[in-house]
């Protein structure tokens, strides 16, 4: 907003508010923070953008809008006390609230837990349901919407005054359906009709947020986000955030389904399920978890455990790890959890250690977090047989400090095993293959690692078609062509009968090409494999370090006089 815009507003609120401050600005508007005058309380106004301002029909439509909402009283949604327009400029006036939103606690400290994440939740079904018995749906249910009073300790919804209005803007609009593009509903990108259970498919987007760090369709394009909703099923929340209990996860999951006749069919059916998921946070491992550990596995726990503490720059356990041999505990008779909990607290390790330790070792770990990138939705090549592109990515919760890049960086080195360029961009460390590797293949591999808002993502994508194309042709028309023109040769040199030899050509040709076929399904799974295990690594090693540098430096000792 301009000087000269800044000092038509406070003409516009003088002798009725205070304009002190400015709190947050985005696409929809700048908010300042105001003392209202007459009632002596603390206000909070929001400006229409002058972009929008300008346009008469969207003005007309945001103070009808901001004037529907101001009906809806509730202590879970953010009162409108006004709205007005005075000259070119437009505004209203709300209830302040004096917390953070869901966006920035979330930045700031990573995924919410999951007791106060329910606590959230409900808050914002009960708000939504509120509104929805009134005919009104939101429509632009997201983190930034959701203010986290302090004061009251609740959640409430704000922004109810202008979701239409959002949703109608020009998709080029900086900051305003581009911004909300990672909530919308199947049925809001397809342009169908949109009721209640649009806003719960939102929930479910802000609960997957708030549980795993990140959501549950990212990528570089809006479009491709758009798509995703619309085509894509949603990750199972567990895959990316295995520490998830897993009622809370079935809740969020059923949320997320394409059809809206899959979700709760009502926000007061959202906040029944929550409160089911409350009673049942604390239930023994999910079905399938081993109840007990043989004495490898113990072994294994114990010094996995002991490993991590080191890593962060904790004080190392003492060398008195329990100890045992493979004939002390057959795994039928093997040790609880609880029991290998406790022996590694007694020899000084951390529970969140022993924690990681077992979920590495049930398959929870980082392996959970991998998952097939975009590069994996190609079709197999119909003459190649194989896929021709290879992509993993893992998102891990926290960001990679400066000194944790350059060890990724390092990392990365390691992973891949030859020679190659490692470039820094700002937050973003990327490898990038020789397209010749020493060996003389070649090869086209990027990795990457993005520590930004709140996460470290990682990604590895090769393409490796040049090889693909190579195998089909040289072993079909070389080996294939070679041998089988050799034989075509013999044949008819042999019984003059070229009817005879035409067969046999073929024969030849025909089993050259399955064996190339055959060699592109070996290679694109080589690749698979090699591909997904370097994002393994590098998400083990992240997380390592993520934790690291999270956790407060050791004590030190006081140093004694001379």
């Amino acid at each position: 907003m301009s000087t000269w815009e800044l000092d038509q507003l406070r003409a516009a609120l003088n002798g009725q508010y205070d304009l002190q401050r400015e709190v947050g600005r985005g696409g929809m508007g700048i908010v300042f923070l105001a003392r209202d005058i007459r009632l002596d309380r603390p206000v909070a106004i929001k400006t229409l953008p002058a972009h929008l301002a300008s346009d008469a029909t969207v003005r007309e439509r945001f103070i009808r809008e901001a004037r529907t909402a101001a009906a809806l009283a509730h202590p879970n949604i953010v009162p409108i006390h006004r709205a007005e327009e005075v000259g070119d400029l437009v505004f209203f006036v709300m209830g302040f609230v004096a917390g953070e939103s869901v966006a920035q606690r979330v930045k700031a400290n990573g995924p919410v837990a999951a007791a106060p994440t329910i606590a959230i939740l409900s808050d914002v079904a009960a708000a939504l349901g509120y509104a929805h018995g009134r005919g009104v749906v939101h429509r632009d249910v997201k983190a930034e919407n959701i203010l986290l009073d302090t004061v009251d300790d609740r959640a409430m919804v704000t922004d109810f005054g202008i979701a239409r209005l959002a949703e109608s803007a020009p998709m080029t609009a900086t900051g305003t359906v581009l911004g909300t593009v990672h909530y919308m509903s199947p049925e809001q990108v397809s342009g169908d009709r949109v009721d209640g259970r649009s806003d719960l498919y939102a929930l479910g987007v802000l609960a997957f947020f708030m549980l795993s760090g990140r959501f549950p369709f990212e990528h570089e394009t809006p479009s491709a986000v758009l798509v995703a909703h619309v085509t894509r099923p949603a990750p199972p929340l567990r895959s990316l955030a295995p520490a998830v209990p897993p009622a809370l996860a079935e809740v969020v999951d059923r949320l997320l389904s394409k059809a809206p006749v899959a979700r709760y069919a009502t926000a007061s059916d959202v906040q029944l399920a929550l409160q089911r998921a409350a009673t049942r946070l604390n239930e023994p491992l999910p079905a399938g978890a081993p109840a007990l550990l043989s004495s490898a596995d113990a072994q294994a726990v114990w010094e996995r455990a002991a490993l991590l503490q080191q890593m962060t720059g904790q004080q190392v356990p003492p060398a008195d790890l329990p100890r045992t041999s493979p004939s002390e505990a057959p795994v039928t008779t093997g040790f609880q959890v609880d029991d290998v909990v406790a022996a590694a607290a007694g020899a000084g390790i951390d529970r969140r250690y022993v924690d990681r330790a077992l979920a590495e070792r049930q398959g929870t770990g980082t392996t959970g977090l991998v998952r097939p990138g975009p590069g994996m939705q190609a079709q197999r090549g119909r003459w190649t047989g194989a896929r021709s592109t290879v992509e993993y990515e893992a998102v891990i919760p926290g960001e990679l400090d400066d000194d944790g890049l350059d060890e990724i960086a390092d990392e990365m080195r390691r992973a891949v095993g030859e020679f190659g360029a490692v470039n820094s961009r700002g937050r973003t460390v990327e490898f990038t293959a020789p397209l010749v590797s020493p060996n003389g293949m070649p090869r086209r591999l990027q990795v990457s690692v993005t520590a930004r808002h709140g996460r470290t993502t990682i990604r590895a994508y090769e393409d490796f078609k040049s090889t693909i194309q190579g195998v089909t042709g040289g072993v079909t028309g070389g080996v294939g062509g070679g041998i089988g023109g050799a034989a075509f040769g013999a044949v008819v040199a042999t019984t003059k009968a070229i009817a005879l030899a035409v067969p046999v050509f073929a024969l030849v040709a025909v089993s050259a090409y399955g064996f190339a076929r055959a060699i592109n399904r070996y290679i694109e799974k080589d690749k698979d494999q090699a591909t997904r295990a370097i994002v393994e690594r590098l998400a083990t090693r992240a997380r390592d370090l993520i934790e690291a540098q999270t956790l407060p430096p050791p004590p030190t000792t006081p140093r004694l006089g001379r």
